[in-house]
């Protein structure tokens, strides 16, 4: 959690400096890029955006980089409130690296899709989101959830 609150401090410095008014900066926990992450996302429409979600993790020396591009469509709402959809694809990577000289460690890459609906809440600059998801890939599919923190000049 704590790496979360250093990357949600690390990005708003980023957006005060950088952000147009058709971009959203978010963090995440549980969401598509993994145990937490960080986002982009740039509007292309009044309802359609195309954004990206990223993360690194290190569990027990093996470490895990996820990358999620998708489209994302608000389909209710326009104001404070909207219930909206999101399709997109996840790659994942994992590398185990070797702790003996004789072993080169280990590494696999992955990949899947996902399919997400779920309620927004905006405020001024302020986006917060709570999404409901099914992630698909080489394991089978299972449920997840997410919930996001973002902001928008």
């Amino acid at each position: 959690m704590r790496r979360l609150g250093v990357a949600a401090v690390v990005l708003a410095c980023v957006v005060g400096r950088t952000a147009h008014a058709d971009e959203l900066f978010y963090v995440e926990a549980l969401g598509k890029a993994g145990a937490y992450g960080v986002g982009y996302e740039h509007v292309m429409t009044g309802q359609l955006s195309l954004g990206v979600a990223a993360s690194y993790v290190s569990v027990s020396g093996q470490q895990i980089y996820t990358a999620a591009p998708y489209l994302h469509a608000t389909l209710f709402g326009k104001h404070r409130h909207a219930m909206f959809g999101e399709i997109g694809a996840v790659l994942a990577h994992s590398r185990i690296p070797s702790p003996v000289p004789d072993w080169d460690g280990m590494s696999d890459t992955g990949g899947g899709g996902f399919l997400s609906a779920g309620y927004e809440y905006r405020r001024g600059h302020v986006v917060v989101r709570a999404s409901g998801s099914v992630i698909a890939g080489e394991g089978g599919a299972a449920p997840m959830i997410g919930l996001a923190f973002g902001v928008k000049p």
